[in-house]
């Protein structure tokens, strides 16, 4: 069954939420029945500390208080499986052996390689088909329309920024197997094509937690900082040259100021259970590109304060973790989790299944190193 989950795991970067979404509705739904299958069947097979399952359960509570309490409930049961697939995405996650957590850093690097070829080539040969497309279906969209014109890279996704926070994960798992460091090389073009400077500076803070816990900055891994410090600061000048102002990162950066400004005054009326998940909405975005905000904004206050305890308790151990352990994969893991939410500070893939999926069973990984460490603290769920 773990083999069929990390399966599931590989193919779900390839269907966007945003450009198909009955067909991320199916696989969703078959995806969640086949996690909620195995729970029930391996109650077994769950290995979470009390100290864990304590923030888990507060979490799952403040989602079942946001659907009671939601202002459209038929819309909050549709999208609630973005929360609930993740939880036990998670769950499924903390249940790996070793053996298992090596097995899914290989699916997601196989899955991160082929998107990373699938990026190249649309740089290569992609947008030509593109623009034709576009012509003959007569789009005007000015965002597609911008991605063009600077020849950024977003193909199997929507946006460049979340196929760049999604290549920017990935990243770090290439320096947990020594034969796979290769694979760096065409997750890391990928990456640039997209010209996402929030993804770019995620890796960076990602790198910097990796080389941190993997015995400090040496020489090799400062440059490597040194060039991808350089890269963002090429881009950022790139971008800024641009003649259209809506398209430089100033102005990126002062929309997203204006989502959050709109998003606290939503917060403001509704701040313990929140408007409801999937209920919420701004004049011009349907997201706040500020996960956090908008957790807070659908979910209330326990929402996000019990996703924050989970998280942060799982990193703080972790990191614990790792000042005695000589596991590249902990470490790798540790980085994929941070700029995940590193990234979601100013973008909303937390709420893109084809990304967060990842997010969700590296999480619940490195609760497994936790687990393992606390034999006699676990919860018994048979």
């Amino acid at each position: 069954m773990q083999d069929i989950i990390l399966f599931f795991t590989f193919i779900r970067p390839f269907i966007s939420s945003l450009a198909f979404p009955y067909a991320n509705f199916i696989f969703s739904a078959f995806l969640f029945l086949l996690l909620l299958a195995w729970l029930l069947r391996n109650p077994k097979t769950l290995r979470l500390t009390k100290y864990l399952a304590l923030p888990l359960s507060a979490f799952i509570l403040s989602i079942a208080i946001s659907l009671i309490l939601s202002q459209d409930r038929s819309i909050s049961m549709g999208e609630s499986y973005k929360y609930a697939s993740g939880v036990l995405l998670f769950l499924a996650g903390a249940s790996f052996s070793y053996k298992y957590r090596k097995r899914a850093i290989f699916w997601l690097l196989a899955s991160g390689l082929i998107i990373s070829l699938l990026s190249i080539y649309q740089y290569a040969l992609g947008f030509q088909h593109l623009t034709s497309y576009i012509a003959e279906q007569k789009i005007s969209s000015s965002f597609i329309l911008d991605y063009i014109a600077q020849k950024r890279t977003f193909f199997p996704f929507v946006t460049p920024n979340a196929l760049g926070g999604y290549l920017a994960m990935v990243l770090p798992l290439t320096l947990t197997i020594g034969p796979l460091i290769w694979l760096a090389i065409p997750l890391s073009m990928a990456l640039f094509l997209t010209k996402s400077l929030g993804a770019l500076i995620s890796l960076l803070g990602g790198l910097l937690i990796f080389f941190y816990a993997r015995g400090g900055i040496k020489k090799r891994r400062l440059f490597i900082l040194l060039a991808v410090l350089t890269i963002i600061i090429s881009i950022f000048i790139t971008r800024g040259a641009i003649e259209k102002k809506q398209f430089t990162p100033a102005f990126s950066a002062l929309t997203r100021w204006n989502y959050w400004m709109e998003t606290i005054k939503i917060i403001e009326k509704h701040p313990f259970n929140g408007v409801g998940i999937g209920n919420f909405n701004l004049p011009s975005s349907r997201y706040t590109h500020n996960s956090y905000l908008q957790i807070l904004a659908e979910t209330g206050i326990l929402g996000l304060a019990s996703f924050l305890w989970l998280v942060i308790y799982i990193l703080r151990k972790g990191f614990k973790r790792i000042k005695d352990s000589e596991d590249n994969q902990l470490a790798g893991l540790l980085s994929l989790c941070c700029i995940f939410l590193f990234h979601n500070a100013i973008d909303f893939s937390f709420f893109l299944p084809e990304i967060n999926t990842i997010w969700w069973l590296a999480l619940g990984i490195l609760s497994s190193y936790l687990s393992a460490d606390r034999p006699d603290k676990l919860i018994s769920f048979s």
